[in-house]
């Protein structure tokens, strides 16, 4: 996983889509990331990654890493990771996971924020998708 912040910002997809055919597990999963921002109720720097599954079981396992990176005008640094498996339902409904993860490191202090996970199927080892948000200025008050 490769962000390149600072000087060139750049990011990556925002969306993520896994589709899997007759031979592959009867689901569809798609995961997106929120920017970066402060949360009050946190008290730290966030992002959310949404997954949402549809298909023919009720629910899977997902599993998704997520990394905080951080630039305050150098080079970038990991402010805070995540790694959560949750049951996603496969009825359209959003499952939310959270970096840093609740009850993990505080980010509080401001600079340049982007967020990258990795999500996976660890029941079937299937690939579900990277997101990546946009790289945003956030403030802590």
């Amino acid at each position: 996983m490769s962000l390149i912040m600072a000087g060139g910002l750049t990011t990556g997809p925002a969306i993520a889509d896994s589709h899997h055919g007759a031979d592959g597990p009867p689901y569809a999963c798609k995961a997106s990331a929120d920017r970066p921002h402060y949360s009050k109720g946190a008290k730290s720097v966030i992002y959310k990654t949404r997954v949402e599954c549809a298909g023919s079981m009720p629910a899977i396992e997902v599993h998704c890493k997520g990394q905080l990176m951080y630039s305050t005008g150098g080079a970038p640094s990991t402010a805070a990771t995540s790694s959560e498996t949750q049951s996603v339902k496969t009825d359209g409904t959003k499952s939310t996971f959270y970096t840093p993860e609740v009850g993990g490191k505080k980010v509080d202090w401001s600079g340049s924020f982007q967020g990258s996970t990795h999500c996976t199927s660890p029941d079937s080892r299937i690939e579900i998708g990277d997101a990546t948000t946009p790289v945003v200025k956030v403030k802590v008050p």
